[in-house]
């Protein structure tokens, strides 16, 4: 037994209750072990002699509950008036221990999607309380009838976004109805449905791709009764470039999970229309730096950094606030340019300001500064009008992109009508009987529309020989966005200057990840990103081979000299030295594919393919884009 002194329960009690009601007010996500202790006045030795982490004192909730099903279960029969009143009492006080915090349970229920510990800890506490309602009410069904409605009374009240809901008058409310029907002892007869009105046999659906594009079309057709469909990814998982691993306690992203501009971003879209649910972190804007021979200066990322930065004269400034003015106001003349190096030769501007176009260019596209003059001059009008007019420019979902791959997997998954068929790529298409046949390499199925959700160079390559085949040639010569990513996992922190430093002088960044998001990292740990622009113009292999060498020396040295100390608090370490991050190059000698292709019957979207903003935005909204137009084919029922 665990024995604990009064006072030494009573400060471990005054951490759970300080920490619950931080959750409570600020959401779990946004709440670190340094706050807790903050407002605690503890040691972070105190916290760490109670509690091994956070997700500790959020299974203190379940085990409140446990504690309360315990001490009803002691309740002798000889004290009981009635069985149907017990049983109330039980949720009624379960339903009281929850009461004040909507938003910490709210936040739980999405944890423990993410967290295997809580997830099995929330399962045994339902086991738990099935087992104990079963001593006084053997039928099962009639048990697990009363947990399912007091779940869905709990799960509607913690959404309640005014938080204004009465959950123990909800639960008396409800359970007068439920109990109702469970009086009775007649056997339950069978279900009356209304039959089903005359509909067209549903649109069958191939989702091919299971990045974030596939996941994204998929998820908004699951919501569509009327459409079946398969979600094809030859990987052995989910999101593409997208995807997290975890190693030795640290998340690792194969690519930034950073997202520009959250507030205008079509991921916040997303986020209203497929109900999802997750948490962002704005970088620090006083620690964003850029480093130009050897001098450190904030990035100009707003007026405050603007005025502070070294990059520019102050009459210089007064030419880029005038810029950044043009563009948040759609008047720059910049989009009237075939490129961003038509623009800056036809331009008047100093050498410096022109230089901090180009630079921009290249942080936000991930490209070199001679691929950023190639960047069409409406690309760049389009992109910078949102982000300038952003409130929240740099931002990191909490969690990497797993908080929400995972959730569209749940979502395509609870329809009912979609099967993810992961290790399952597709070999050939041809068109047979009105319909398209897929091939792969266990079997062949038909559909009636066919998204392509995966890099342009593939789709060209899956179409090959096929008669759509001379439609795709336009798009033959596209090239991919490549960088070099040098992720570093540090079992402590060995400096933290910056939120992000950028070396003007040789194109390459680094970005303490975990200094905005600390889900991803050991509790004391560091995970710094390194990200390096690369060109793709080489004579020989030997060349190419030499130039990254080249880069990888680059990036050390930028790591020496902010990070000094780093090599020896290495704990994890995964070096790309060619990493994907877009599938097509916005730049004018490329094109990106349409949504829509005349003379193609299929439908494309990815990062490589035509909408709003870069990158990732891309991929969510040409899917979404996509979604939309087949939502609209899809078979209505018809009344008779």
């Amino acid at each position: 037994m665990n024995l604990m002194r009064p006072s030494t329960r009573k400060k471990r009690d005054l951490v759970i209750e300080t920490a619950l009601s931080l959750f409570m007010h600020k959401g779990y996500e946004s709440v670190s072990v340094d706050d807790i202790i903050a407002a605690t006045h503890t040691s972070k030795g105190t916290f760490y002699h109670y509690f091994k982490s956070k997700e500790d004192i959020v299974a203190e909730v379940g085990d409140r509950q446990r504690a309360i099903i315990e001490q009803w279960s002691k309740r002798s029969p000889t004290h009981v008036q009635s069985l149907e009143s017990h049983i109330n009492r039980l949720f009624l006080d379960l339903a009281s221990n929850l009461s004040t915090y909507p938003r910490l349970i709210r936040s739980f229920n999405a944890l423990c999607l993410q967290n295997d510990k809580l997830n099995r800890k929330q399962r045994d506490l339902s086991d738990y309380l099935l087992y104990a309602l079963q001593r006084w009410l053997p039928n099962r069904h009639k048990a697990e009838l009363l947990i399912s409605v007091y779940n869905g009374i709990v799960l509607k009240w913690c959404l309640n976004e005014d938080g204004d809901g009465d959950l123990e008058q909800s639960i008396r409310t409800e359970f007068s109805m439920l109990w109702a029907g469970l009086r009775t002892n007649e056997p339950a007869g069978p279900l009356s449905v209304t039959p089903k009105q005359k509909e067209d046999p549903p649109m069958k659906v191939a989702v091919i791709g299971g990045g974030l594009a596939g996941l994204t079309a998929a998820a908004y057709l699951s919501e569509e009764p009327g459409i079946e469909g398969v979600l094809f990814e030859r990987s052995p998982q989910l999101g593409g470039r997208a995807f997290t691993y975890e190693k030795a306690g640290f998340t690792l992203n194969y690519g930034a999970h950073a997202v520009y501009g959250i507030d205008r971003h079509k991921l916040t879209t997303l986020e209203k229309e497929l109900g999802l649910s997750f948490s962002s972190k704005q970088v620090d804007k006083r620690k964003v730096m850029y480093e130009k021979h050897d001098q450190v200066t904030p990035a100009p990322l707003d007026f405050v950094n603007l005025m502070k930065t070294e990059l520019l004269s102050t009459m210089q400034k007064v030419r880029f606030v005038g810029e950044i003015t043009a563009i948040m106001a759609n008047i720059h003349q910049i989009k009237n340019y075939r490129t961003l190096g038509d623009f800056l030769a036809d331009s008047n501007a100093d050498e410096d300001v022109k230089e901090l176009w180009e630079h921009l260019v290249c942080s936000n596209f991930f490209i070199t500064p001679e691929d950023a003059r190639r960047v069409p001059g409406t690309v760049i009008a389009d992109y910078y009008h949102n982000l300038f007019l952003s409130s929240r420019p740099v931002n990191y979902v909490l969690g990497s992109w797993a908080v929400i791959t995972n959730q569209l997997k749940e979502k395509i998954e609870m329809s009912g009508q979609w099967e993810i068929a992961l290790q399952e790529g597709i070999e050939g298409i041809r068109y047979e009987d009105r319909k398209f046949v897929l091939k792969s390499k266990s079997r062949e199925l038909s559909f009636d529309r066919v998204v392509f959700a995966m890099p342009v160079q593939q789709v060209i390559k899956l179409l090959k020989g096929t008669a759509w085949e001379p439609f795709l040639a336009p798009y033959e010569g596209n090239t991919a966005t490549e960088v070099m990513v040098y992720d570093v996992g540090l079992s402590r922190v060995v400096a933290r200057p910056f939120s992000y430093i950028s070396d003007m002088n040789n194109k390459l960044f680094i970005s303490d990840v975990s200094a905005t998001d600390y889900t991803l990292v050991p509790e004391g740990g560091q995970l710094l990103q390194g990200i390096a622009y690369l060109h793709d113009d080489f004579a020989n292999e030997e060349q190419r081979k030499q130039y990254l060498e080249q880069r990888t020396g680059q990036m050390e040295q930028l790591f020496d000299r902010h990070y000094p100390g780093w090599k020896d608090a290495i704990a994890v370490k995964r070096v790309s030295k060619k990493a994907m991050v877009a599938s097509v190059k916005n730049i004018a000698s490329n094109s990106l594919l349409p949504n829509r292709l005349e003379n193609v019957p299929f439908y494309f979207c990815g990062d490589g393919c035509t909408g709003k903003g870069e990158l990732a935005e891309r991929a969510f909204s040409s899917a979404r884009n996509v979604a939309k137009h087949i939502l609209k084919e899809a078979p209505q029922p018809a009344f008779v």
